[in-house]
């Protein structure tokens, strides 16, 4: 019997496939949500199985799991309503059951990988010890499944992506994407496909790499996603007793940190990422009277922030964009959910677009984005300007546009005795600083990538200023050396006028299709 796993999500954003008409999308929505969560998780698992769903399993309802459905549906010669009866939940659980047991999918916890993830034994069946890990194999090598544990005394979490996307001969990369949290490559090594997935795990770096000849394409497409969708490392796992492992200090949870000053509030500083929801929870558990998001990001992954803007409304929570901070892209989705909410700072929206480049990842559509917008009671105007910025380019709503617009809303933000600008108010009164929220001090500076050479480095710098030009604007990059344990590796990095500057600039690298995060000194 089938059980239940815990789900990681690390989903980004996808553009819906054509498929039938979606009429009927409200009501295979109300379906699938009063389904019990790991009912809805095994609907995914199941239509995944069958080739139909070709995104993370999350069990959260979008455009793309209603075109599965309806997909299965039309196979079977089945209306294609979008809705599951029991008998065709029965027949969809019976017809992937043929491919489950061909694959012989099981649960692992993998001690020398210092990973937990679901993959298929039955087809993977050729197990080698390896160093900090094991390989899983086909019987003919077709597919190959290696679990991978760096300590970070070895190598630190953008030292290994750095040599992992590094070219040498054989290897080309076709997808790369960076976080502080997780980073994924993928492409071509020595005439196979391969897909890498590394998470920070604080101390250490825990991932995967599957790879697959172009024979087993079918089977490892399957694999890569159900792999993708439980994979977790051991030291992020929920512990027997019942409490979270933490990986941050006591009062920060990834890019949330619970500001000393005001018992109030939690704050957004940083990069959207793979357990930007996860993590956000954690830190509600530690303050659980919080009432306001303070926010400054370059934006992420769609998925995971419409996830957290989701319970931001639920909760009645009031969010801030304070002067000197920015909040951008996917960001903007937090900020529209807020009870009451006001910029002081920058807001800057754009088109969904496929920005982040592992595709086989994406789930997020622009349907689900415009339905949480609707939820949020965004008004026709704000949906206009963003659909009709290009996503390599960023809008930022000026002061004029956030009174007419209706961008704030609500009463008065009142953090630590600062009391944030009243909707309906056009700017601060002259001569004054206004009402904000201080930014510590200090350089700020958008990464773009580190190298192990200085020749490499000035190759990365050239590169920038070629491809991302126009999201640079007047910002230079330059190269800084860093010394790290006992190595000397090269940044490539774009000085900044502010936190804010540097989260608008990053948002317009991603944008444009290029990783990056922000930094301090």
């Amino acid at each position: 019997m089938r059980k239940a796993l815990a789900v990681v999500i690390i989903c980004l954003l996808g553009l819906a496939l054509p498929g039938p008409a979606l009429a009927g999308l409200d009501e295979s929505r109300a379906w699938f949500e009063q389904l019990e969560p790991r009912d809805r998780q095994g609907v995914q698992y199941d239509l995944v199985l069958l080739g139909h769903f070709g995104f993370v399993i999350d069990g959260q309802f979008g455009e793309n799991t209603f075109e599965a459905i309806a997909r299965f549906q039309r196979a079977n010669g089945l209306e294609d309503s979008g809705v599951l009866d029991a008998a065709q939940r029965q027949l969809l659980f019976e017809t992937a059951d043929v491919v489950y047991k061909r694959l012989g999918m099981a649960g692992i916890e993998d001690a020398e990988g210092r990973s937990s993830l679901v993959l298929p034994a039955g087809l993977l069946s050729e197990v080698t010890p390896q160093t900090n890990g094991n390989s899983y194999a086909s019987a003919d090598g077709g597919i190959v499944l290696e679990t991978l544990a760096t300590p970070h005394r070895e190598k630190s979490f953008s030292e290994l992506f750095a040599a992992e996307s590094a070219v040498p001969g054989g290897l080309v990369v076709t997808a790369a994407s960076f976080t502080p949290d997780r980073f994924v490559i993928s492409g071509t090594r020595d005439g196979r496909a391969f897909h890498m997935l590394y998470q920070n795990a604080g101390t250490e770096s825990v991932g995967y790499l599957l790879s697959w000849t172009e024979e087993n394409a079918a089977d490892a497409a399957i694999v890569k996603l159900i792999v993708a969708s439980y994979f977790v490392p051991l030291r992020l796992r929920s512990n027997p007793d019942g409490d979270k492992a933490t990986t941050g200090t006591a009062n920060a949870f990834g890019v949330w940190s619970l500001p000393d000053e005001d018992p109030t509030v939690i704050a957004l500083n940083g990069e959207i990422g793979a357990t930007l929801d996860k993590d956000f929870e954690r830190a509600l558990e530690a303050r659980p009277d919080a009432r306001v998001l303070l926010l400054n990001s370059p934006g992420g992954y769609v998925d995971n922030a419409l996830v957290v803007a989701r319970k931001v409304r639920e909760r009645g929570m009031d969010t801030l964009v304070a002067k000197g901070m920015g909040c951008y892209s996917a960001c903007s989705y937090i900020y529209f959910a807020g009870a009451s909410r006001a910029v002081d700072g920058e807001l800057g929206v754009h088109q969904i677009s496929a920005e982040v480049a592992d595709l086989v990842l994406a789930q997020t559509t622009l349907a689900d984005v415009l339905s949480a917008l609707d939820a949020f009671e965004v008004t026709q105007s704000i949906i206009t300007v963003m659909l009709q910025t290009p996503p390599a380019e960023m809008y930022i709503f000026n002061r004029d546009e956030i009174v007419q617009l209706g961008i704030n809303r609500g009463g008065p933000i009142r953090v630590a005795m600062i009391e944030a600008p009243a909707p309906g108010s056009n700017n601060v009164p002259e001569g004054s600083d206004g009402p904000a929220v201080e930014v510590s001090a200090g350089a700020s500076y958008v990464l773009l990538a580190w190298r192990e050479s200085a020749a490499e480095a000035e190759r990365s710098l050239s590169y920038a200023q070629d491809v991302f030009g126009a999201a640079l604007g007047s910002a230079m990059p330059e190269i800084t050396v860093a010394e790290a344990r006992g190595s000397t590796l090269y940044g490539v990095r774009v000085p900044a006028a502010s936190a804010e500057n540097a989260n608008a600039i990053c948002a317009a690298v991603k944008s444009a299709g290029g990783g990056c995060y922000v930094t301090g000194d």
